[in-house]
């Protein structure tokens, strides 16, 4: 899954979350199963980042980049936490 991707399926949760009574049982699963794992592959990609931060061979523009992707994928993580609190 692709940043896009993420971002597409962080929009459809949304929407759904908006209006969590129209959904089934099944649909409201299906979708927290979703953004467990999309949580779960953010994490990762956080700790990967700072893995390589860590790194002291990384230039300051380097570092620079990485923590702003790290900022994104926290904010994403954040942002579809806040989809499945909407659906518990």
């Amino acid at each position: 899954m692709g940043i896009r991707d993420f971002i597409e399926y962080l929009r459809e949760h949304r929407e759904k979350a908006r209006r969590p009574e129209s959904l089934s049982d099944a649909e409201r699963e299906e979708i927290l199963r979703q953004a467990e794992m999309m949580v779960g592959m953010v994490d990762a990609a956080v700790r990967e980042l700072g893995s390589v931060v860590d790194n002291r061979r990384v230039n300051l523009p380097e570092e620079h980049a990485l923590r702003f992707a790290q900022d994104v994928f926290l904010y994403l993580r954040d942002e579809e936490e806040k989809v499945k609190e909407g659906l518990r």
